[in-house]
Order: C-alpha cells, then structure tokens, then sequence
C-alpha cells in the first residue's frame, strides 16, 4: 500500500511515525462495541478554566472498532451523538485545539509535551476527508472521538480528538451494525436492533439520563462544541481517556513493543439494553397518515445529491408512543393526535406521583423502625447493671482522735 494514500494530509511527522491515520481505510469495516464505564472521581481541565473533581456517575458508550489486520494503527471511535456546526462552534474550537506556534500568537499557554494537529482535524470528515462548513442550516453531523498516537524522542503521546463525520458517511460506516438486546428483560429471548435505532433510543447525549440545561435547536440538537463541552462538564470524557489509557497499557505490556489496542471482548447482551428501552422501528411507517416513508428507506434525493437521506423515524416525546420522520409531519397531525398524547401524559404523571409516594412511604417507615430500635447510649445499663459503691480504707475509715 503506497504510505501516502493511507494520510490524510493533516498528520504530522510523529503521527506518521506510528502509522497512526486519521482517514478510514477502504478495507476497514466497523463493529460495535460497549464499554461500560465504571462510577469514579475524575479531574476535569477544560482550556481556560480552573479544573475541577466530578464524582462521575458511570455509563455505556458506544465504541466502533475497525476490523483490520494490516500495520496501520486501527482507528476506533466512540460514538458523542448527533450535531450541527457553527462559525461560533469554528472558533471555539480554534482556540480549544490550538498548536504550539498558534499558542504564542493567540498568548495562550500550551501545556501539552506534544505538538498535535489544529482544529482541522475536527473540521475533516474521516470518511470522505471532506471539511464540514459551518453554518446555521440544518447540515447534520455525527461527533465522534478518535484516539491519536504520535511518537517523539521524549516517548509516545496520546490524545482524544473529536472529529465531525457527514451524517452520510457515518450510516456508511454503520449500516450493517446491529447489537443484541434483551425482549422484556434480562432473561428474555435475544433479539438483534439496528445500532443506529439502539444509538437514538439513547438520547442526542448517549450516556445523560437526567437531562441537561443546555441550550438545544428545535430539532433537539447541539452544536459540536456544546455536545464536545457536555461530556467534559459531566466528566464523560475523562472516565473515557483514562479507560482508554488503562486498555492501552495493558495491551502494550501485553505485546512487548506492539502500540494499540483491538478493544474489549463484547459483554453478554443481557447487560447492554433491554428491549422496551428500544421501539421497534424496523419496516415502520411514519404516523402522520398523508406521508408515506419508512423508517430506514431512502427518500428521494435533494437538489444536486446522488442519494436521499435515510428516514429515521423519532418518537414523540409526549406519549412516547406515535413516531414521526420529521418535525413538519409532527406538527401536521398533532390536532388529531393531541387528545391522545395529553391522555398518554397524564397517565404517566400519575403513575409518577405514585411511585413517588410509595418512595417516600417506604423512606417514612425504614426511619419509623430505625427509631424504634434505637436506643439512647446514656441509659444502657453498664456492666452488672447496678452501681458501684465507693471502696472504704481499711480500718473503717479514718480513727476519731481519742483523749490519753
């Protein structure tokens, strides 16, 4: 394979070295794995502001391992969510993933041993090495992290870098990915889903449960450097470096001089997903009756592409029930359907208060009966139960001076 084809053109020379590429190879395919990572106190040093200790809670992120046997250094990446690009997102990254000589001109520190590439390399998709644009239309783009390599006289440098995928390229890179999941429970039959539906039933931030105050487009996205930032604030995106150095060395202590890492051996499906956290939406039809797409299936092609944009169909966030392709069909056939979804709403608000009451019972009588047990420590018999009498000196006490 001619050395040359295999870069980018945003390497440098250490990067090289290690034959460590930021381009996807023609020969790689990808397949999912879950890492799960574990409930740790994690340091979070985000550029330009004093770090801070996160007592990170633990998650699953879902990492895609390139499947490749020559000597290139394998380009795996975790997947951050979907996003949009802006110019303010352009320059926030600009000084975020700043080079060394770009640090004196800007007057900022650099802190880093190494000299890694700029903010380009987030810009270039690994796919088709084209640069996303920014702009405030709808161009949608998947954020991914990829882990770097570089080797130099002082040692081997590693580094997490985001990179922006066209949302073409990463359905290329996963359309034939599925994972196992559980049908009801842990102990329930298998079942195989589409990554990409097990991706989205996540959420737009994979591993957030409880939400977030984030700022957020109408079509539910964030930007890239909101979505980057995100992982840092929770504390995400260090638990993921400081795993991601755990693997490492232990493979290179593993294989001598070998640098790298194949990834981890899949865990029993029964801890990835359980099926009634995924709709099933393979062969589903949008629920707004005038249109006709399908999840899955191409829509015809936009003005000046060859291909259409495959439909995802997303739920609605009141009943959890209909699924729509798009916010225009949604807000199409909300008059028929918005009795259905306030029914669906009060129903789960009920049961919420429910289960709350029942929490706060089940509180109010564990401190009932931790009370009753207790027993003041002032009113413990002590030893024998009786008290102590004073011991009197010998000879009955002292002698009454007496006359001679």
């Amino acid at each position: 394979m001619d050395a040359s084809s295999i870069f980018s053109g945003l390497e440098n020379e250490g990067m090289k070295t290690l034959n460590c590429t930021l381009k996807i190879q023609p020969t790689w395919t990808y397949e999912p794995n879950i890492i799960e990572l574990k409930p740790e106190r994690v340091v979070c040093c985000m550029d330009g502001a004093p770090s801070k200790t996160v007592n990170f809670p633990g998650c699953k992120i879902i990492k895609l391992c390139a499947n490749t046997d020559d000597s290139i250094y394998p380009m795996h990446l975790t997947v951050a969510g979907p996003c949009y690009y802006t110019k303010q997102n352009k320059k926030d990254f600009e000084i975020m993933f700043r080079t060394r000589e770009q640090s004196l001109l800007m007057k900022l520190p650099y802190t880093s041993k190494f000299d890694w590439p700029d903010y380009r390399v987030i810009e270039q998709c690994p796919k088709c090495c084209k640069r996303a644009k920014p702009s405030s239309s709808k161009d949608r783009y998947w954020l991914v992290y990829q882990v770097c390599l570089q080797g130099a006289d002082i040692g081997i440098g590693t580094r997490v870098m985001p990179r922006l995928i066209c949302e073409e390229c990463f359905e290329s890179i996963i359309d034939d990915c599925r994972v196992d999941v559980m049908v009801g429970s842990q102990t329930g039959p298998e079942a195989e889903v589409p990554l990409l539906d097990v991706i989205e039933a996540q959420g737009r931030i994979t591993w957030l449960k409880n939400g977030h105050t984030l700022e957020k487009r109408d079509d539910g996205l964030f930007g890239a450097y909101e979505l980057y930032c995100t992982w840092e604030h929770f504390g995400a995106f260090q638990a993921m470096c400081d795993e991601y150095s755990r693997m490492m060395q232990s493979a290179m202590s593993e294989s001598g001089h070998e640098i790298g890492f194949r990834g981890q051996e899949q865990a029993p499906p029964s801890t990835y997903w359980e099926m009634s956290q995924i709709p099933t939406k393979e062969g589903r039809k949008c629920d707004y009756d005038e249109c006709s797409n399908v999840h899955g299936k191409r829509e015809a092609p936009e003005p000046g592409k060859k291909k259409g944009r495959k439909t995802r169909l997303q739920e609605c966030l009141g009943c959890f029930d209909t699924m729509y392709c798009s916010e225009a069909c949604q807000k199409a056939a909300w008059p028929d359907h918005k009795a259905l979804c306030k029914e669906a709403q009060r129903k789960r608000k009920e049961e919420e208060e429910k289960e709350k009451a029942r929490q706060k019972m089940d509180d109010e009588e564990k401190m009932a009966a931790a009370l009753a047990s207790f027993v003041p420590l002032s009113i413990t018999p002590q030893g024998g139960g009786g008290v102590k009498k004073k011991k009197s000196k010998k000879g009955g006490g002292k002698k009454k001076k007496g006359k001679k």
